[in-house]
């Protein structure tokens, strides 16, 4: 079992509007309600590869009861922690004719120390449980980033193998202590976080291989429509991304975590890992909702995809 933690789940609101324009009226012509964020798009792609899972996350007020309500209808698995007070945040994705999707996300509910402290030992508890650790998405607006990294890093010595896709200030700090983890980040995250360029080849590796140096099991760069890199001790290895019709590369990267897991866990080779990887990042491209496409399109897309030693 692969254990999700969505610390910062949210509702996410899909409105297809033709054109978006500042300082306009819009009325979409269809509006999509769904449980959301990037834990939960890894649970749906996990369960698409037939792979067994938990999701469990932070739930705050009414907008929380939606969350579990929705993710029940959709038969996700999932134990999730309720908090005493706050709001599950809201996130809203306007799919529009002018190219990728746009997103505006809520920063999520304020949790206190106590909070915290509960769902960090529910977390332990389940992990208990689970062959690996998906640690997905962002991370509620009070929490010490250095308090992430510290569960992070308590998790790979607990259970092994911990994948971490969590951009921003936890990023940074799980960067400046990385040992044991497995990490997946874009390339303008990976970017941010460092605090430095990376749109030369050379200096992406080097800075791959800086991080594995520091002691991460693993680090992974999605790099959108160029396809990704992904680093091991043996060694680093590059898959182009197979052609698709875009619609919105929103989930995509939380599809590409979820492959390489799925992967991992049933002990297939790095190049087989990459494409499994690459291939539902492509299928969730085609797709207007996130984590929401079949199996068959994965299938023609691990076919396309090549995975190159790097050295």
């Amino acid at each position: 079992m692969l254990l999700i933690v969505a610390s910062n789940p949210a509702i996410d609101r899909t409105l297809h509007v033709p054109l978006l324009e500042p300082g306009r009226v819009h009325r979409p012509r269809e509006v999509h309600l769904g449980a959301g964020g990037k834990g939960l798009n890894v649970a749906r792609v996990i369960r698409i590869l037939d792979h067994p899972y938990r999701l469990t996350g932070c739930l705050a007020g009414n907008t929380g009861n939606l969350v579990a309500e929705l993710a029940r209808e959709e038969g996700l698995e999932t134990d999730w922690h309720r908090l005493p007070r706050g709001e599950t945040r809201n996130c809203m994705l306007f799919n529009h004719d002018q190219g990728d999707a746009t997103v505006i996300n809520e920063p999520g509910p304020v949790l206190d120390a106590g909070d915290w402290d509960d769902f960090v030992r529910k977390v332990e508890e389940m992990a208990g449980a689970a062959r690996g650790v998906l640690l997905a998405g962002s991370v509620p607006p009070s929490i010490d980033p250095e308090a992430y990294a510290g569960l992070c890093r308590s998790l790979a010595r607990r259970v092994g193998r911990v994948w971490v896709d969590s951009p921003g200030p936890p990023l940074a700090a799980i960067l400046r202590d990385p040992r044991g983890l497995s990490l997946k980040v874009n390339q303008a995250e990976f970017s941010e976080a460092l605090g430095r360029p990376l749109d030369d080849p050379g200096r992406l590796l080097a800075a791959l291989r800086s991080v594995l140096g520091a002691g991460a099991a693993l680090v992974g760069i999605t790099q959108g429509p160029q396809g990704a890199l992904l680093a091991t001790a043996d060694g680093a290895w590059r898959v182009e991304a197979p052609p698709t019709q875009l619609v919105s590369s929103v989930g995509s990267g939380d599809s590409f975590l979820a492959g390489m897991a799925v992967a991992w866990d049933r002990q297939w080779g790095v190049p087989d890992s990459l494409r499994l990887a690459a291939a539902c990042g492509a299928a969730n491209a085609e797709s207007p909702y996130p984590g929401r496409f079949r199996t068959e399109r994965v299938q023609d897309f691990f076919q396309k995809c090549r995975a190159e030693y790097l050295g």
